[in-house]
């Protein structure tokens, strides 16, 4: 039993990591809701990687509980922007993300602080999907809460709704 289900895992892990390993990048199904463009390795379009929300998703979802600064106590659920960046192939060449809102809205996030924090991409509030009267489907959400130095870095102005594209600016 044992040695199957290590078996199991180990078909598990391969199939899912195959797209990227082999270089062919599945390409979305369903609408685009997020594009990550400039310095990725790992893209799937002309302009980048285009991700629709199962793809998204499926990068594995965080969990956020935090004082939201516009609409008060939240448990936000989404995707942090490390994780992103590493699926993306910018992990380790990343200096910068330009968060851009579907209004042209634009919050720079320092790639460190990225991986020091658990910066995250929110689909979900409270378990359910964010409307787009509520900032989503994908809103930028800042973890006050649990690491309260990172509103002194990015003040409530930079929550960022609507999010429609990451821009990945490598390190010079």
């Amino acid at each position: 039993m044992r040695r199957t289900c290590t078996w199991l895992v180990i078909v598990c892990l391969a199939l899912a990591l195959a797209p990227v390993c082999l270089g062919a990048t599945p390409k979305p199904a369903g609408k685009v809701v997020l594009t990550v463009t400039g310095d990725v390795t790992v893209k799937n379009s002309d302009v980048g990687l285009e991700l629709d929300m199962p793809m998204l998703e499926g990068l594995g979802l965080s969990k956020c509980e935090v004082k939201d600064p516009w609409l008060g106590k939240k448990v936000y659920e989404g995707v942090l922007i490390s994780t992103i960046l590493q699926y993306a192939g910018a992990a380790n060449t990343a200096d910068e993300v330009i968060v851009v809102a579907k209004d042209g809205k634009k919050v720079t996030v320092k790639a460190a602080d990225a991986v020091k924090f658990p910066i995250m991409l929110a689909t979900k509030d409270g378990g359910k999907a964010i409307g787009s009267g509520l900032g989503g489907p994908i809103k930028l959400v800042f973890p006050y809460d649990t690491h309260p130095e990172v509103e002194k870095l990015y003040d409530k102005n930079n929550w960022n709704w609507y999010v429609v594209t990451l821009e990945v600016k490598a390190k010079s």
